[in-house]
């Protein structure tokens, strides 16, 4: 997987979520978690224990999900 085959999709329902295949997803919400934006990697359950972050912007927490999953496959190969 490379940065430029990620590909992110705004939720249907609230536009504070973004998703990506195989990698997790990216929330702002203060209803949600308060403080930014979060990360939730794919590959751990969702618990708020598990929630990378804050970032200040929407790029940042994109930018380190991908990081962090090109760094979880690579340790995985």
């Amino acid at each position: 997987m490379t940065v430029q085959s990620i590909s992110w999709e705004q939720d249907g329902i609230d536009s504070g979520w973004f998703f990506a295949k195989d990698v997790g997803s990216v929330r702002s919400s203060s209803r949600y978690h308060p403080g930014g934006w979060w990360f939730l990697p794919k590959w751990l359950p969702d618990t708020e224990e598990n929630d990378v972050g804050p970032f200040k912007t929407k790029a940042a927490a994109m930018a380190q999900a991908e990081a962090l999953t090109a760094r979880q496959l690579a340790n995985q190969h």
